[in-house]
């Protein structure tokens, strides 16, 4: 349906979500580009898009965080230092002194990035809490946004800059102790609880928008 921004690249993105982090860094060539085809030719609508599914998922941030943290059984006197988002690995982003080429690729490389991490966090709660629905339920339906904003940014950076080409660095391995996976996942989550504001920030559009100009 072309009235769509951008198709779910699903074979892509279904890899990505099962990685193992690892320390190696990844680079994603042409396969970004590989549905472009049925890509949205209006990129600003693709960034509109891109914009509200960010939005979206930035209203439920906050609450993954505090389900994920209380699904752990962490004291509630020790979980800031516990979930010190200061000591984990992120991507860098450089939410306002960039070009608009130049934030759409970090974006990529970060949620791409943010898949990975959401995939190997719901693979360990499925195995450690798989009673805990609401909070599955909460992380599925974040990592199917990711998803979609991935494939958005794949059309975006496709259809308008012609981008064959995206390093992604997929942070530290998986700790081995399941205390340990708990707490990496309650900084990364803590950690993208901050991020998803700034690229709301960063993804607004400063004039308007008419949504009649897209294509059918």
């Amino acid at each position: 349906m072309r009235h769509l921004s951008g198709i779910v690249q699903l074979l892509i993105l279904q890899c990505w979500c099962l990685l193992i982090i690892t320390a190696m860094p990844l680079d994603i060539k042409d396969e970004i580009c590989l549905n472009s085809n049925n890509c949205n030719d209006n990129t600003t609508y693709i960034w509109h898009q891109i914009h509200n599914k960010i939005k979206e998922l930035a209203s439920g941030a906050k609450h993954l965080y505090e389900k994920y943290y209380e699904g752990q059984g962490f004291n509630s006197n020790t979980v800031d230092k516990i979930c010190d988002p200061v000591i984990v690995h992120f991507p860098k982003f450089n939410a306002t002194n960039s070009s608009e080429k130049e934030k759409a690729i970090e974006l990529f490389s970060i949620f791409s990035y943010v898949s990975a991490a959401l995939g190997n966090i719901t693979n360990v709660q499925n195995e450690i809490n798989s009673k805990n629905k609401l909070l599955l339920s909460e992380l599925e339906k974040t990592l199917s946004g990711v998803k979609g904003i991935l494939s958005n940014l794949s059309c975006f950076l496709c259809k308008k800059y012609h981008v064959y080409h995206v390093s992604v660095y997929y942070g530290p391995p998986l700790p081995r102790s399941r205390f340990d996976q708990k707490a990496q996942g309650c900084k990364m989550l803590k950690k993208y609880k901050h991020f998803i504001h700034q690229a709301v920030d960063a993804t607004m559009i400063h004039h308007p928008y008419e949504s009649e100009t897209q294509n059918p």
